[in-house]
């Protein structure tokens, strides 16, 4: 799976860890994984980072949060992905089945991302498989009313194997949110929530968010040892439905928050 295939399925496992438990998994993975292609070294001693800046989509009633918080066995996110001020912007399209991820992704220059919601961008940006995802993601958010609702930042330190066609490690930290109605990917340092805030879990440091990648058709080995070895204990963890939760209750509502915010505590 390479980093420009548009279309793919995958298995996904997310756990809460400490930081004395996310060196442990570090070191078991430096033999068969390498950080990725975005990370660069030097966040803490031993890892790499890059900051990721998400910008989520709900309609109106915020059908895809409602969805999470009532555990529906299938459902579906659109969000808007970039990694700096001069990258392209993914669009996305992320449907889950239990653990199974479907995704299908179009890329577009930044400055297009209004119009591309509306299905209208480049041809020469979204040809092929790129086109068929934009005119989907641009159905779904017409027919559910879809717009900017919460934007999400966070420092992602990630590794893949080099030994199967496809599996991911990556620990998430620092993870904040802010609500927001336009196209920006980079809002200001103003009106963060910051879950390391909120966290009530009884760790040592701020938890970690570990998530564990790969294909469907079967978990690496040595993925599986690693769960095993580190009595991994697997979470429903989402941070557009718990950021969600967190806008909520500061504006005072505590309508369909317990589930997503259980995850903080």
């Amino acid at each position: 799976m390479t980093a420009t295939q548009l279309n793919f399925e995958r298995l996904e496992l997310k756990y809460l860890i400490d930081e004395v438990v996310a060196d442990r998994i570090r070191r078991q993975i430096s033999g068969v994984c390498s950080a990725d292609r975005h990370s660069t070294p030097g966040r803490r001693a031993g890892s790499n980072g890059y900051v990721i800046n998400s910008l989520y989509l709900d309609s109106p009633g915020l059908a895809f949060h409602e969805a999470k918080e009532r555990g529906d066995p299938e459902r579906v996110k659109l969000r808007v992905r970039t990694y700096s001020a001069d990258s392209i912007a993914t669009l996305e399209i992320k449907r889950r089945r239990s653990n199974v991820i479907e995704k299908r992704r179009t890329v577009v220059d930044q400055k297009d991302i209004g119009e591309a919601v509306q299905g209208i961008a480049p041809l020469s940006l979204v040809a092929g498989q790129g086109r068929a995802a934009l005119d989907e993601f641009a159905m779904i958010a017409a027919r559910s009313g879809a717009m900017p609702k919460l934007s999400v930042r966070y420092e992602r330190e990630a590794y893949e194997s080099q030994i199967d066609a496809y599996a991911r490690v990556t620990f998430d930290r620092n993870i904040r949110v802010r609500p927001t109605l336009d196209w920006d990917l980079f809002p200001d340092d103003h009106g963060w929530c910051r879950f390391d805030d909120h966290w009530r879990l009884s760790l040592p440091t701020a938890p970690v968010v570990l998530e564990l990648k790969c294909e469907t058709a079967a978990i690496p080995e040595w993925l599986t040892d690693l769960i095993h070895r580190n009595q991994l204990e697997q979470t429903s963890f989402s941070k557009y439905s718990i950021g969600t939760c967190l806008n909520q209750r500061s504006q005072g509502s505590n309508i369909g928050m317990s589930r997503s915010l259980g995850a903080l505590g």
